[in-house]
């Protein structure tokens, strides 16, 4: 049996390994925090200098630009000049001619024509020699240089970001020395049975995981008394592309990410939940709505053409699992128990979950819709300026004009069913309650868009993202919060 000393001797040395891993754990994490100090400058300055360098080849371009300019300019000038008083002088001449026509001698008119023949040869002699074969037809043209297409079009990143990780091979030796003691103190009893008043099995836990304190779930804030505040805008130089992006519509991926439609370039953009860019994947045709299917990593999306592609993702992969032709071209898509939305202009199509029967059909007006779901069996689209709200059945629930609204687009609900609506032309987001007994004004206007067209809400965060038509900032983040 062990003694209280030696056992108390075997604590100390415990005591003095979890020293040493202690330790060891504040000089790793103060050198990680001067890494990223460290490669927060690097970035920085590179950043600077990349700048700095594309200011100065800026400046040389437009001094050359400029003396180009004012040289073209002034032969333009000079030619045009030349030709003014060519015109004068022509004039001058006809009118001459007339008044000596007007007198009617005819010695008179003679020697009159004479002398104008002889003066219109010196005015086309002078033209001539003034202008000449002279241009008067200067374009400008701009030929990039590959490096900097590259930087706008292709460069998606200023480096990579590796991070190696590993186990410090003291701090391995401390966990080892520990691991032995508690074996040797668990294989012998003590006098004051060591193993009931404290459980190895507990301590070898805690060695493996270190509790971690719960953070505190915020609470839900109020959507009918909160405010909204941005928390994030997402400009179109961060993602590239040879068109101006134009996303209109987009899914949350559980463990993946934001993925979004970039209908404009023909691609799907994959954020991550931090809404950072990482890459983006190219389809055979401008993709128009998206959601999620019926099984796991499953996505259903409408594309130009009357298609609509049922596919998958998963670990950053997408595969096209197949095509179905429509009869009409459909906008908005997605998924209401075992039924399929589909937006067109001139209708809401509900079909089978197979795509192949059409369950019901409900006329509407207007342009492209947007249809969404909501989690009481309800689901709403727009009827020119108006919303919506049928039942599977067809059967119209109500009929909401919001207040100032003008071609409403994107269309979204929440966990409690609320629904929140974008104007695209009246620039402002609109919230709608379930039942449609009660709207509010979210945001009259946005922060650094004007034409907001689709509208996602972050399936655990009271978060919306609000996507532009073809303008600089491409989406905003905004968060609700108190007011």
């Amino acid at each position: 049996m062990f003694s209280l000393d030696v056992i108390e001797c075997e604590l100390g040395k415990m005591k003095d390994e979890s020293k040493t891993i202690v330790e060891e754990d504040e000089n790793k994490l103060t050198a990680l925090e001067d890494d990223y100090q460290k490669m927060t400058s690097n970035v920085a300055m590179m950043i600077k200098k990349a700048k700095d360098k594309l200011d100065h080849l800026h400046q040389r371009f437009q001094t050359g630009l400029d003396v180009t300019y004012r040289r073209h300019r002034e032969s333009l000038h000079e030619r045009l000049r030349t030709n003014r008083i060519f015109q004068a002088n022509i004039e001058n001449t006809n009118q001459l001619m007339r008044v000596a026509k007007e007198k009617n001698p005819d010695v008179d008119t003679f020697i009159v024509t004479e002398q104008s023949k002889t003066q219109l040869l010196r005015h086309v002699r002078r033209l001539q020699q003034m202008t000449g074969e002279k241009h008067n037809t200067f374009e400008l043209k701009m030929g990039y240089d590959d490096v900097l297409e590259k930087v706008i079009n292709v460069m998606t990143t200023v480096g990579r970001l590796e991070v190696s990780s590993s186990l410090s091979s003291s701090s391995h030796d401390s966990l080892t020395s520990i691991r032995q003691i508690i074996d040797t103190l668990q294989a012998t009893s003590s006098v004051t049975s060591f193993s009931e008043s404290t459980s190895s099995s507990d301590m070898l836990s805690d060695v493996g995981h270190v509790a971690v304190p719960s953070s505190s779930v915020a609470p839900r804030i109020d959507v009918w008394t909160g405010s909204l505040s941005l928390v994030k805008s997402v400009h179109k130089g961060s993602i590239g592309g040879s068109m101006t992006p134009w996303l209109t519509g987009g899914v949350f991926i559980e463990g993946e990410g934001l993925l979004v439609i970039n209908f404009q370039n023909k691609q799907l953009l994959l954020f991550d939940y931090s809404y950072e860019y990482i890459r983006h994947y190219d389809v055979d045709n401008s993709p128009i709505d998206i959601t999620r299917g019926f099984k796991p990593n499953e996505l259903l999306m409408t594309q130009m053409g009357r298609s609509v592609i049922r596919c998958t993702f998963g670990d950053g992969v997408l595969t096209t699992v197949d095509r179905i032709r429509s009869t009409q071209q459909c906008w908005g898509i997605d998924i209401l128990g075992d039924k399929i939305l589909l937006g067109t202009e001139g209708s809401v199509g509900i079909l089978t979950s197979d795509l192949k029967q059409v369950a019901a059909s409900i006329p509407k007006r207007g342009h492209n819709t947007s249809v969404a779901a909501s989690p009481n069996g309800l689901f709403y689209h727009r009827d020119e300026d108006v919303i919506v709200c049928p039942s599977l059945d067809g059967k119209e629930v109500f009929r909401h004009m919001c207040k100032g609204i003008k071609e409403p687009r994107g269309i979204v609900v929440d966990q409690d069913g609320n629904v929140y609506v974008c104007g695209m032309e009246s620039g402002d987001i609109h919230l709608i309650s379930h039942d449609g007994s009660k709207d509010r004004i979210l945001l009259p206007r946005m922060s650094g868009i004007t034409r907001p067209y689709a509208i996602l809400h972050h399936p655990t965060r009271q978060e919306l993202i609000v996507t532009s038509r073809q303008e600089n900032v491409i989406f905003e983040v905004y968060k609700f919060c108190d007011q």
